[in-house]
């Protein structure tokens, strides 16, 4: 049985300054619980013996430094998470979108997706035969997570949960079209996602793909403090084109923000939000 280590809040200071100083990785201002979770994860992961143990490990190696960066991030979990969302997109939005205007419209998965969420879209694309008419752009922290998205090697354990997921968008579908069994793994159809142009972010989403019509940013804030979430926030609501939809997940609320003014609640169960024209 795996024994947890517990992580201090000097420790986890330390282990925040040492990124910043050694790397300019930014985590000050993410939220300190969960945050000191992920690093407690790490710790046992690698059998190291204490927080000086992780701070000397990221020091010495580059590229412990790119897998941190892949194990510090939440895991997306799940295929078609919350299939009412992804029936949205499908049945009002990207339809709207598509049609409106005469170029291609972008649509940026501002998380920092561990691949979940894109293939999720990819297939819903492409199931709408649009997968050609949008340009998509994807979030990730490390190198680690591009070569894992891009592999298809998604993890097979929540496969179950994924199926189900996917019936409950389309029960009409196949979900094992998009993939197929290699030995012990699941490899999903690179194909999906040939086209799809990677933002390589620090820890904080200060860069953009320019005008997109269509956010996914879903229940990513829980992992920031108050002056980040506004900060991304508005990050993120200055870049979307009016008229544009922000989708920011069940678990969140733009109400009593600094941008809430700047949207009108287009869909409450699912906490999508509309850019307003003005």
């Amino acid at each position: 049985m795996t024994i947890r280590y517990e992580i201090g809040i000097v420790d986890t200071r330390n282990v925040i300054k040492t990124l910043l100083d050694d790397y300019g990785l930014d985590f000050r201002d993410y939220a300190l619980t969960s945050l000191k979770r992920r690093l407690e994860y790490i710790i046992s992961l690698y059998a190291l013996r204490d927080a000086e143990g992780l701070i000397a490990k990221l020091k010495s190696s580059k590229d412990f430094l790119d897998q941190f960066l892949y194990d510090i991030t939440p895991e997306t979990t799940e295929m078609f998470r919350d299939p009412s969302f992804w029936r949205i997109l499908r049945d009002e939005i990207i339809p709207e979108l598509v049609k409106s205007g005469s170029s291609k419209p972008r649509i940026w998965i501002a998380s920092f997706d561990s691949g979940e969420e894109l293939y999720s879209l990819s297939i819903l694309l492409k199931e709408l035969n649009l997968l050609n008419e949008v340009n998509l752009y994807c979030n990730v922290l490390s190198d680690h997570t591009i070569q894992r998205i891009t592999s298809g090697r998604l993890d097979p354990k929540d496969m179950e949960v994924n199926e189900a997921n996917y019936q409950r968008f389309n029960e009409k579908g196949k979900y094992s079209s998009y993939y197929r069994t290699e030995a012990n793994s699941i490899v999903f159809d690179v194909s999906l996602i040939k086209d799809v142009s990677f933002i390589k972010q620090n820890t904080l989403i200060d860069e953009d793909p320019g005008a997109p019509k269509l956010i996914i940013f879903r229940n990513q804030a829980i992992y920031y403090n108050q002056l980040l979430s506004e900060k991304v926030f508005a990050k993120l609501a200055n870049c979307l084109v009016a008229g544009g939809y922000l989708a920011i997940g069940v678990k969140e609320t733009l109400e009593n923000t600094n941008v809430s003014n700047k949207f009108t609640l287009y869909n409450e169960a699912e906490r999508i939000y509309k850019r307003k024209t003005n």
